[in-house]
């Protein structure tokens, strides 16, 4: 199902066929993000949440290999309508623009 206002991003996981120790990871592959949705993760940030990616994977088996994997959907759910206004600026008025000068010394003699 295609989703305009929360667009997704795909990928897969295949078996790691260089694992050489058990510290290294059984599964590896990669998401490709579509320019839309690095678009709603910057809006994410910019609006004071902290970016998080809604992942679903599905069992699939590769036709030239028959080697089983999984395919990734990645997805930014961000409304920006949703999103509470910015504070408001501070107002800045009150505060004097040249500093009062301090009376020194110097300040009482007569010539």
């Amino acid at each position: 199902m295609s989703n305009d206002k929360y667009p997704k991003s795909t990928g897969s996981l295949h078996t790691n066929d260089f694992k050489k120790q058990n510290n290294h990871p059984d599964w590896t592959g990669e998401i490709e993000i579509s320019s839309d949705q690095l678009k709603n993760i910057i809006a994410m940030g910019r609006a004071g949440e902290k970016p998080k990616l809604k992942l679903a994977a599905w069992n699939r088996k590769a036709k030239e290999t028959g080697k089983e994997y999984f395919y990734l959907s990645a997805e930014a759910k961000f409304d920006g309508n949703k999103v509470s206004a910015p504070p408001p600026e501070p107002d800045f008025s009150a505060v004097a623009s040249e500093p009062e000068p301090i009376a020194t010394a110097e300040d009482d003699w007569p010539f």
